[in-house]
């Protein structure tokens, strides 16, 4: 049953306005639902609770709620969840019942508000019990109860646990019941699981004889175990002459785990023999890796069609009733598994009903310490990952590494990064040619010789003319290129020179080699407006002139993905005096520079339209990686800069933009008249090892295919 209920009356002592006070009143329900019949616990009564707001915020635990009888809680008023428990709240315990209850309450302000919780047992109660007559036969028997997510708990008659009471919180049981006779032979049951268990529920495992002797010719002893409201009954033949066993043996140690190195087909035998003649023999598993590999879970081979097994890999002839000897190749299914630890287990009853049961596990493990497992390349450099099969991290662990061409394997002296849980390492291989073919391994003290893993640097892609050394005039007006028909570059020219502005120019003094671009804001006056011309290059044409802006065309075929740009700059800025909608609250400030660059997949150019503002923005799905560095700072000389391109994905561009401007918001015609940005000697770096490790997380190209 559950109670609810919230009582409230006045009190005298002043609260702070807002607050309410609350005490708990606990009604204490210790019944257990009996699946089988049992004794529950004696109750616990201490009880501690845990006060949370509904709405969010932090819990507070009260340690003991009889305290708040003379001391209510003071709580901010509003509504509340009130949880109470008591014992222990560990998933399995001996002889620690734990009770548990919740209630909803609203506190009121300046009230003592009561909660009323129903607490009741919280866990799952198992007790185990032997007929009378077990010790006549047996010196050593007990019974181990585990769960999914629990220690196990073992009752056992020299322990002395035998008669305790086992709490667990779980959703099934497992049991396993083990038994040693007065001849010291040891019989085993299970493990049986107990599905949707529940709490407050009673489970009495009761393990009762239908039928003994003390003959010691051979007693038959039944057992039948009793784990919810349905009977199961099991059969063992207790043969105290120890006349004939039934027996499984190998032609390796069947009783350690067994290592075998993957694709070995060296035989691998297990035999089975009974006297008396085999009645059953089972061969099953609980592996998934085992199904896929197309071996039945279960099965029976007296008698039984065994062309599953074969085709499996497990070698057997027919086996008949009463046959007193069978042999199982394995080898065939063992060189065809995966890397990884299996289990299976034979069980063989003879005809007298004796019974023998052996679990055999082995793992499937490398025939080298480590290896290499893959390679992402990029344009000069690769990210290799390799994995270790030892226990630890072998000895002489390294990467060796040569072009395909070669033959000579070259040491690599960088950091390798390993996850010892996993047992995986990765390394970036900096310096590499791009487009090339390269081979790599693993080697470690023991192994020199192991498995090679071939990958090709894909192809790097320049920008022409990303030095700036290349100008030509037209008229008054010039461009960043050779000539017009191979021009990459263009600038704001053709639209200001005929008005007597040319804002974009060669710089052929103040370089650092060759020549420089200089981009200098300035205002150009058409009939009565004047209107101003932020000093700017870009990848891509200019249009046209369009209202009182331009159209200009961004964008330049391009394929490759490097990781950064690399250039210098210098910049003189003034402070803001021309500024329009919606950045007028900028007039006075000092003007900022820009300088980006954008890897896209667009099928075509990009059309900006500065008269309509139609720009590309940085939150474009088109854009695959970007750089962005913007400065408000006056140089003295230039400045040397690295800028990460920041990837979002792995795509692989079509188009690439890059943009620098006097005045970062020229486009919206705002900036510092006479604001003055030179740039020279860009490049591309496609090599991660020439980046700092913070500009290689920035790229994120770890994160991405």
């Amino acid at each position: 049953m559950t109670l609810l209920a919230a009582a409230a009356c006045s009190t005298k002592e002043q609260l702070p306005e807002g607050e309410g006070m609350l005490t708990v009143r606990l009604s204490r329900d210790f019944e257990t639902v009996p699946v089988v019949k049992g004794q529950a616990g004696a109750p616990v009564q201490t009880f501690s609770l845990e006060v949370t707001p509904k709405e969010g915020g932090q819990s507070v635990i009260v340690e003991d709620y009889r305290t708040l009888e003379s001391q209510p809680l003071r709580l901010v008023a509003g509504k509340y969840t009130v949880k109470a428990f008591s014992g222990t709240q560990a998933t399995s315990a001996w002889n620690l019942p734990s009770y548990e209850g919740t209630t909803d309450i609203t506190v009121k302000a300046d009230q003592v508000n009561t909660a009323s919780i129903d607490v009741s047992l919280a866990s799952t109660m198992v007790t185990v019990s032997f007929d009378e007559h077990t010790d006549d036969f047996f010196t050593d028997y007990r019974v181990t109860v585990a769960t999914e997510i629990s220690d196990a708990l073992v009752f056992n008659n020299k322990t002395g646990t035998i008669k305790d009471t086992a709490y667990f919180r779980a959703t099934s049981l497992e049991w396993e019941l083990g038994m040693v006779n007065t001849a010291g032979e040891t019989y085993r049951l299970g493990p049986v699981t107990i599905e949707n268990v529940k709490p407050r529920e009673h489970y009495n495992l009761k393990f009762t004889m239908e039928e003994y002797t003390k003959n010691a010719g051979g007693g038959v002893l039944r057992i039948k175990v009793d784990d919810s409201t349905q009977i199961k009954e099991y059969q063992l033949c207790l043969d105290f002459d120890n006349d004939g066993l039934p027996s499984i043996t190998a032609s390796f140690d069947i009783t350690s785990e067994i290592s075998v190195p993957k694709g070995n087909e060296t035989s691998k035998q297990v035999y089975a023999q009974a006297v008396k003649g085999i009645k059953s023999l089972v061969l099953s598993h609980a592996c998934a890796e085992l199904t896929s590999a197309g071996l039945p879970q279960a099965t029976e081979l007296v008698d039984g069609d065994l062309s599953t097994l074969n085709t499996a890999g497990v070698s057997v002839s027919a086996v008949n009733y009463g046959q007193q000897a069978v042999t199982l190749e394995m080898s065939g299914l063992l060189s065809r598994l995966n890397l990884g630890a299996y289990r299976m287990t034979l069980t063989v009853v003879d005809t007298k009903d004796h019974y023998c049961q052996i679990p055999f596990n082995f793992t499937i493990a490398s025939p080298v310490e480590a290896e290499a497992v893959s390679a992402k390349p990029w344009a000069e450099f690769a990210i290799l990952k390799g994995k270790w099969y030892t226990n630890e991290r072998p000895a002489g662990l390294k990467i060796q590494y040569r072009k395909a061409s070669d033959s000579a394997w070259i040491d690599y002296n960088g950091t390798i990064v390993a996850d010892d849980n996993a047992a995986t390492f990765t390394s970036e291989l900096y310096g590499l040619n791009s487009s090339t073919a390269y081979v790599f391994r693993v080697i470690t003290d023991k192994d020199n010789d192991t498995r090679e893993v071939n990958f090709t640097t894909v192809g790097t892609q320049t920008i022409p003319n990303l030095n700036f050394n290349d100008w030509y005039q037209d008229g008054s007006a010039w461009y960043p290129g050779v000539n017009a028909s191979t021009r990459i570059w263009d600038t704001a020219n053709g639209g200001t020179a005929s008005f007597g502005c040319v804002p974009t120019t060669p710089e052929t003094s103040d370089v650092v080699s060759g020549k420089a671009a200089r981009l200098e804001s300035t205002t150009v006056t058409v009939v009565v407006i004047t209107k101003f011309a932020a000093g700017n290059i870009y990848v891509g044409d200019f249009v046209g002139v369009s209202g009182v802006g331009a159209e200009l065309d961004w964008g330049y075929p391009y394929s490759a993905r490097p990781m950064a740009l690399h250039g210098y700059y210098k910049y003189m800025p003034k402070t803001i005096d021309n500024a329009e909608d919606p950045y007028k609250g900028k007039k006075g400030e000092m003007d900022s520079c820009s300088i980006k660059m954008y890897l896209l997949d667009w099928s075509a150019k990009f059309r900006v339209n500065t008269s309509k503002k139609v720009f590309l923005q940085d939150d474009d799905p088109s854009i695959i990686a970007m750089c962005d560095f913007t400065s408000n700072v006056t140089n003295s000389g230039y400045v040397e800069f690295t800028l990460p391109l920041q990837y979002r994905d792995s795509r692989i561009p079509s188009y690439v933009v890059v943009v620098g401007a006097a005045s970062r918001l020229g486009d919206y015609f705002t900036g510092g008249k006479g604001s003055t940005l030179l740039l020279d000697e860009f490049s591309l770096i496609f090599d991660a090892g020439q980046l700092t490790e913070e500009q290689r997380s920035l790229v994120g190209y770890r994160n991405i295919q």
